[in-house]
């Protein structure tokens, strides 16, 4: 394979996971119509130069260009993911909101619910207390949940949210949406 092909390649799937941040091997593979060879030596490679990083949930591996720092690169992780994206789509949309309220507005389980709930707790997305909140009224006692950093939250959201992969970002794109 010639030199200049090698770079095209790179410079294409560099280009793809800056655009957008996050995404899963298939869904490169997809949007760059690259075989699985050929993007898994290249992702190699671009990780060893240090042009891009991956991030594992669980054992799926999600691409970051190296630019974007750690934080957004989890808050990127939770906007692209349904339930997750939900809960934040309703605490950027309102100031705070107690469990029951993310249960209806998810129209998830309230174990599901829950399960995401603490996994942006422990991203340290959101933050649950008992302060008082003007769209939690009748639950002084409840412990209401907020972003940690809405503006981080917002930046993010406007900075990766503006275009959209079909089927692969849709999530993101809807908190955009829903912004504006």
């Amino acid at each position: 394979m010639s030199k200049q092909k090698l770079e095209s390649n790179q410079e294409i799937i560099k280009n793809i996971i800056q655009t957008f941040p996050g995404l899963r091997f298939n869904e490169i593979k997809k949007e760059g119509s690259i075989a699985n060879g050929t993007l898994q030596h290249h992702l190699s490679a671009l990780q060893k130069s240090g042009a891009i990083t991956v991030d594992y949930d669980n054992v799926t591996p999600r691409y970051f260009s190296s630019e974007i720092n750690t934080d957004y690169q989890i808050i990127i992780k939770r906007l692209t993911q349904p339930t997750t994206s939900k809960i934040i789509k309703l605490l950027l949309k309102k100031e705070c909101q107690i469990f029951r309220q993310m249960v209806k507005y998810t129209k998830k389980s309230a174990g599901t619910v829950s399960i995401y709930k603490n996994v942006l707790l422990k991203d340290g997305i959101i933050k649950g207390d008992t302060g008082s909140c003007s769209h939690c009224r009748n639950a002084d006692h409840k412990i209401k949940y907020r972003l940690t950093d809405p503006e981080k939250v917002r930046v993010i959201v406007l900075d990766y949210g503006k275009t959209s992969l079909q089927n692969s970002v849709d999530n993101l794109s809807d908190v955009f949406l829903s912004l504006k």
